[in-house]
């Protein structure tokens, strides 16, 4: 039997509302020299994923209980492509995907290709100005080195994935950033604006935008500790540090200007806190060119500080309970 050139790997759970979108989308791929082969790596679904995927005439293992990084990892182990593609099943894969995917790998150099998905053409303004925030991460015309990409939109060499051992299963959160930073120690990390893809399950509220980055702030200190302080990271950890020291100075500001019969302190922490989602708003509204957008923008990252700084206080917290235990 001839071994498949790429090996889909599919992690879902209850995944009803998009999966069928994603596994046609692979069935709809353009693909006139390669092959491959799907597997899905369900989490114990109880709506009807299993009931979608038979239908389009596919197989899927059952793994209860683990994260999403184990799921990969036991993908892999069943695979026989000499590259994994790793495919969340909310993701809808544009027809001319793979063949652009694997051209990356004439490079010899290249260990892993991708891109940040786009949002739905229907999306909320939770969406899309998320989405102008996302496109600065890359340049939207051509290919270039850069330091990770999502692991929902992400196709890796075989024999670079095992040599790493894969992804860090210690990790709920922030596993593709680990994964990367390890991969790039081998090779270069080729961001590919040709791999054009969906990203339908997106956050469409602020309520859902505010758990998910409560959800994947929990990673950030726990990858930190996996692969080391990197430069590039202390954006993304110093912001929510900042925002949660000022956060706790504005809880205090009434107490202490009410002890001194004034009013002085908590207009000063209002202030500061709100001040870093205005600058990075402007920031990005400019080099955008999306000045309309100022406003949402200020908002969704007012948020994202304070969902990331409560993330890292809950983690701080449960540390320290457990340790005392």
């Amino acid at each position: 039997m001839i071994s498949p050139t790429v090996s889909f790997i599919i992690p879902v759970l209850n995944g009803e509302r998009y999966i069928e979108r994603c596994l046609l989308s692979i069935k709809n791929l353009i693909s006139p020299v390669y092959t491959y082969e799907v597997i899905i790596m369900d989490n114990g679904s109880t709506d009807k994923t299993h009931q979608i995927i038979a239908t389009l005439g596919f197989q899927f293992h059952v793994i209860k209980g683990v994260n999403v990084s184990a799921l990969r990892n036991q993908g892999t182990k069943q695979a026989n492509g000499r590259y994994f593609a790793f495919v969340d099943s909310d993701v809808e894969l544009s027809p001319s995907w793979l063949e652009s995917a694997l051209n990356s790998f004439s490079d010899n150099t290249v260990v892993a290709s991708g891109c940040f998905p786009r949002v739905p053409p229907d999306a909320t303004w939770v969406q899309a100005t998320w989405d102008i925030h996302q496109s600065q991460r890359q340049s939207i015309t051509t290919k270039q080195t850069v330091a990770w990409l999502p692991s929902m939109n992400l196709v890796v060499r075989r024999e670079d994935f095992l040599r790493i051992v894969g992804f860090d299963e210690d990790l709920e959160t922030a596993e593709d950033v680990d994964l990367c930073y390890r991969l790039g120690s081998r090779g270069t990390i080729l961001y590919k604006p040709a791999m054009e893809a969906i990203h339908w399950g997106e956050a469409q509220d602020l309520k859902t935008f505010w758990r998910k980055e409560i959800w994947r702030g929990s990673g950030n200190l726990k990858g930190i500790l996996s692969h080391g302080l990197r430069w590039d990271e202390l954006p993304s950890l110093g912001y929510p540090l900042y925002v949660l020291m000022v956060t706790l100075l504005c809880m205090a500001a009434p107490l202490i200007d009410l002890w001194h019969w004034r009013i002085l302190l908590m207009p000063f922490g209002l202030f500061a806190l709100t001040l870093p989602a205005m600058c990075l708003a402007i920031n990005t509204a400019y080099r955008t060119q999306r000045l309309e957008a100022l406003p949402k923008l200020f908002v969704l990252y007012l948020i994202y500080g304070l969902a990331r700084a409560y993330s890292i206080a809950r983690t701080c917290m449960r540390s320290f309970g457990s340790r005392k235990r």
